[in-house]
């Protein structure tokens, strides 16, 4: 046997070997495989969905920024959808994964949607380079504008749920290693996690896993590692690959046989990608809602960032410590779930800061058009984090709401908000029945104070003479007791409008 077949041999029985390692450790009887021919061409006789361009203000990068989304066959926003986060490779941009020349995944996605493999979903292409001034590494900046800036943006202006259990992320090369990056230290917002011939900006498994693996065994729900065997990255994927293996963490690792670093392995990663996901429930379109929010209470500071629900906003660090949010036009709002205003509430502050011509805060209850209870003017401060307090009235709320702040004004941004905070309405004095009755402190009213001096009177603690003494006697039975404080109890409640005699 030649030196020169017996290398070949060798090397063909590695590539057997690395192919038959990654079907065994699959979570799926028939995934990952490679796709059937025309997988990635488009076909007649199906719906078709639309890649459109978007944009948004990044705080990461003080700058506006491209995107794309898709929108699959039949998109209503009648309907909420999962969405996929997927990021192009270095020097590439937010283009690439649907250009007829690139991804195609536009095409990938309606074609397993038209065979029924898939339900239909959001995906969003954003340029993973966020650079800017001052900024060092514009890849690794990407995770800051990902998380505060295009995830909130796409939940406030698109019908996608907003739970982890329908977002996932995943990418080629330098995004595969953002996948890995991103997603592995954020199992709160991403279980699905598709990392394609990684990068070496790829953390090492320390900083990936630094517990030792508990979050991602006990989080993950799909981590779907794909290389060629022909690669000279394919080191980096294996590395987390063999991390897993070592630490009992659930993951998939294919390898595709004489695959280079091209499309013609990332298309096949994510024709997998997204059959995988959907396996494990990442279109379970039929999830139990989440459980209803805790009441807060309306009469403490609630930070204008922890809201349940908006449209339109932005989150930003805030001068004063956290963040606020910001990036307000006309007709976005942001909603506050069940807020409870008790007996009443009187005003309305809120910490504010513009620098245009601000605007005004409509605040209303449980829906975006529902009852009006006030409206805060907001003018101009001077500058978008120059805080001042901005306060109004507000009338017929009580109870338990879902709090909606809806900023109104004119053209470009109107004003920011730090935290807001509601006070008790006041309640007018009871009048006095029966005379003087019940006015034991002989202020024209009948109060808590009132029931103040009666219970110390009866407690011996501070005794009351003339005047005082005999209003106290409510029901005139000629002593003061334990009955007239139930009687003034029960009126100051409102239980009873005159003092039984």
């Amino acid at each position: 046997m030649s030196r020169k077949f017996f290398s070949m041999l060798v090397i063909c029985l590695v590539l057997i070997a690395s192919f038959s390692t990654s079907v065994n450790i699959s979570s799926a009887a028939s995934l990952p495989s490679m796709p059937p021919s025309g997988y990635d061409q488009v076909r007649g006789g199906i719906q078709k969905g639309q890649v459109v361009n978007i944009s948004y203000h990044s705080t990461a990068t003080n700058s506006t920024r491209p995107a794309k989304v898709y929108l699959p066959p039949g998109y209503s926003t009648d309907k909420r959808y999962s969405v996929l986060y997927l990021l192009h490779g270095i020097g590439g941009s937010e283009g690439d994964w649907f250009a007829d020349w690139g991804g195609r995944a536009n095409i990938i996605a309606d074609n397993l949607i038209a065979e029924g493999k898939i339900k239909p979903l959001i995906i969003v292409t954003p340029n993973t380079n966020a650079a800017g001034t001052g900024i060092g590494d514009g890849y690794e900046n990407f995770t800051k504008d990902l998380i505060n800036c295009l995830i909130p943006y796409i939940e406030s202006r698109y019908p996608v749920y907003t739970d982890r259990e329908h977002r996932a992320i995943a990418g080629l090369s330098m995004g595969g290693g953002q996948s890995f990056n991103i997603g592995l230290t954020n199992l709160d917002k991403f279980p699905y996690i598709g990392p394609i011939s990684s990068a070496p900006n790829t953390y090492a498994n320390n900083r990936l896993f630094p517990d030792g693996g508990a979050a991602a065994r006990e989080k993950l729900k799909l981590l779907f590692i794909s290389c060629g065997t022909n690669d000279n990255l394919m080191g980096f994927g294996q590395r987390v690959h063999e991390y897993c293996s070592s630490n009992n963490i659930n993951h998939t690792y294919w390898l595709i046989p004489g695959g280079g670093h091209d499309f013609g392995v990332w298309k096949p990663g994510l024709w997998n990608f997204l059959q995988m996901a959907e396996a494990v429930g990442f279109t379970d379109y039929n999830a139990p809602p989440p459980p209803t929010p805790t009441p807060r209470s309306a009469f403490e500071r609630i930070e204008a960032e922890d809201f349940n629900n908006m449209s339109g906003i932005q989150n930003e660090i805030c001068d004063e410590g956290g963040q606020n949010i910001g990036y307000i036009e006309n007709g976005d709002y942001v909603v506050y779930s069940n807020i409870d205003f008790g007996d009443g509430a009187g005003e309305f502050l809120a910490r504010v800061a513009s620098d245009s011509d601000g605007g005004k805060i409509e605040i209303r209850l449980d829906s975006v058009n529902g009852p009006l209870v006030g409206t805060c003017s907001v003018a101009g401060t001077g500058g978008w984090q120059k805080w001042v307090d901005a306060k109004c009235a507000v009338s017929g709320v009580s109870g338990i709401h879902d709090l909606y702040l809806k900023f109104t004004g004119g053209s470009g941004y109107l004003l920011n908000i730090n935290w807001w905070k509601f006070s008790a309405a006041t309640i007018d004095p009871t009048p006095t029945p029966n005379g003087s009755l019940g006015d034991i402190n002989g202020d024209g009213s009948i109060d808590s104070s009132d029931l103040q001096l009666l219970k110390r009177h009866l407690l011996r603690k501070s005794l009351l003479t003339g005047t005082s003494l005999i209003n106290a006697d409510v029901n005139k039975d000629g002593s003061v007791d334990s009955t007239d404080c139930t009687l003034l109890k029960r009126y100051i409640l409102r239980v009873i409008s005159v003092f039984p005699e």
